[in-house]
């Protein structure tokens, strides 16, 4: 009786230690997350071979300052002059895009010069819309389709 009464002690002590070592507390994400300083509203994604591939874009700055008052709600700003890169694969540049007073632009671009030298049916194309705003770098993807 001895024997199995310091047998459960034992393994109850090591179950202490594990569950106690096992909460550390974090101070930092091991990756930072930083919310986008734009909305970013893309339109167009899915064309003919033959037409040129058209997305149109916006760029928002979301005014908070009145979120609590339901009357007046979160107010959406237009983002002039951004400078907006229009990648694929993550590292090649398609196009540079300006936005204009309204925070529109809008891509126009073959799709020889997307990648796809023979646009057939059902293939796509992911690109990537990056930029920065306010020294915060944000970057919004999008897939077009050949139809």
């Amino acid at each position: 009786m001895q024997k199995s009464f310091n047998i459960y002690l034992i393994l109850a002590a090591f179950a202490t230690i594990a569950f106690t070592q096992s909460c550390v507390e974090a101070e930092d994400l091991a990756t930072p997350n930083v919310a986008s300083p734009v909305l970013v509203l893309l339109e167009g994604s899915s064309f003919s071979a033959a037409s040129p591939v058209t997305v149109g874009s916006r760029f928002l700055e979301l005014d908070k300052t009145n979120i609590l008052d339901y009357t007046k709600g979160i107010d959406s700003i237009p983002v002039p002059n951004l400078s907006i890169a229009v990648l694929i694969n993550n590292t090649n540049e398609v196009a540079q895009l300006v936005t204009d007073t309204g925070g529109g632009a809008e891509l126009v671009i073959s799709w020889a010069d997307l990648g796809l030298s023979e646009a057939t049916s059902g293939s796509s194309v992911r690109l990537e819309f990056s930029g920065t705003y306010k020294n915060v770098a944000f970057r919004k993807y999008h897939t077009v389709r050949v139809k």
